[in-house]
């Protein structure tokens, strides 16, 4: 938490006093027509053990050679990585991480099975540890040029990306290589907007890693602030095609697609919600600013978060956090009603569905099966917290 406050203070120094407001209005928003909404068709809940709690930090669906699917997630109490059957719901195995000695991982907060032997986990360090099925450490890579958290901040903070994974942020793999989006930690120098890229590319024998894309200047520019860490995020995902990622920005209707390689003008397209007005910008910086109050302001605005495509449905799913533009002082942003928008593959408007509170759905834990959307859901009947819990949705015509 020290290091985190000092490095706020270096980011203090560095941005322009002059703050600009940036309004970025839903143009569209009055003609849309929805004809789907998410329709609820099962749940699956999986037994968890006394050392696991609900809403992991990390999921991951994987499916072997033989077509088995596992569904994995993170326990970063124990340090473990579990395995279950996802069609049978049963607990297969479990892999637990040294703490201590040569293959100690210290921290892991993301993983990626490429297969049940090649593991890439990710630490709280900024290193990526390629393991096998028993955790055993063959190489690892240093994903700020070995900096750690050491030295000077400005030195690598605002060279390099910091990682916040979640199961909307994921791993992605191409044939090539390992991608994985991170971000800047607070509001984005002006000086810098143009210059830090946030998703790297990671070489599968984890020999070498190089970064591309930018957050949009006209979103990021001029120095506007939008509310510290989690308006920072960026949402990524693979195009279908393979050669392009879709990136979703918390203040904008749009989506920006982008090329793999980072070289080409990214292309914006609209995906907006009918519920989504003018998404404001903040008119100081937040560090000045009692946290209450930026908790206050972040609830009063619309923020568009994950993007997730459906290959069996051929749709897109795009998450939102509706704007509780009445709520008492201190409201908790997982108050904030969760909105789902569905949009065909060329990213035109199909519909959408408000689902209810933050602290019901972790839509954070949302992945796509052939089942349909899976989406986390914390029940509020299950006090001993023995189970998590996923609501599987499919799109269909009003």
């Amino acid at each position: 938490m020290m290091r985190f406050v000092v490095l706020c203070c270096f980011f203090q120094i560095m941005v322009s006093c002059h703050i600009e407001q940036k309004h970025v209005p839903n143009e569209r928003q009055k003609s849309l027509n929805a004809i789907m909404d998410l329709d609820s068709v099962k749940t699956k809940s999986f037994l968890l053990d006394q050392e696991t709690a609900p809403h992991p930090i990390y999921t991951q669906m994987f499916q072997d050679s033989l077509g088995f699917r596992y569904f994995t997630f993170l326990n970063n109490y124990n340090n473990s990585i579990y395995f279950y059957d996802y069609d049978s719901l049963s607990s297969i195995k479990k892999i637990t991480l040294d703490k201590d000695g040569v293959n100690a991982i210290e921290s892991p907060i993301g993983y990626h099975v490429k297969t049940l032997d090649s593991i890439y986990i990710l630490s709280k360090k900024l290193r990526i540890f390629l393991t096998d099925k028993v955790g055993k450490i063959s190489t690892d890579l240093s994903l700020n040029n070995g900096y750690g958290f050491k030295g000077n901040p400005l030195l690598w903070v605002t060279s390099f990306p910091m990682y916040f994974t979640e199961t909307t942020i994921p791993f992605m793999e191409t044939k090539d290589e390992l991608l994985l989006t991170g971000q800047f930690v607070r509001d984005l120098p002006d000086s810098i907007v143009n210059k830090f890229k946030f998703t790297a590319h990671i070489d599968y024998k984890l020999d070498s890693v190089y970064f591309t894309h930018t957050y949009p200047a006209e979103l990021y520019g001029n120095n506007y602030s939008w509310g510290g860490l989690f308006p920072m995020k960026v949402f990524p995902q693979l195009h279908p095609d393979g050669k392009r990622i879709i990136y979703s920005f918390v203040p904008s209707h749009d989506l920006y697609l982008s090329d793999l390689d980072g070289l080409g003008k990214s292309k914006k397209v609209y995906a907006g919600s009918k519920f989504a007005g003018t998404i404001s910008s903040f008119n100081k910086k937040t560090i000045k600013m009692e946290q209450e109050d930026v908790i206050s302001r972040f609830v009063e605005g619309d923020r568009y978060c994950a993007i997730l495509y459906d290959k069996f449905r051929k749709v897109y799913y795009r998450f939102l956090r509706k704007s509780l533009p009445n709520a008492p002082k201190g409201t908790h942003w997982k108050k904030m009603n969760i909105v789902v928008i569905i949009m065909d593959e060329d990213f035109g408007y199909l519909g959408e569905t408000e689902l209810g509170p933050g602290d019901i759905w972790h839509w954070e834990n949302s992945f796509v099966t052939k089942e349909g959307l899976n989406i986390e859901f914390i029940d509020k009947n299950d006090v001993n917290e023995d189970y998590l819990t996923f609501k599987i949705f499919i799109p269909k015509l009003n």
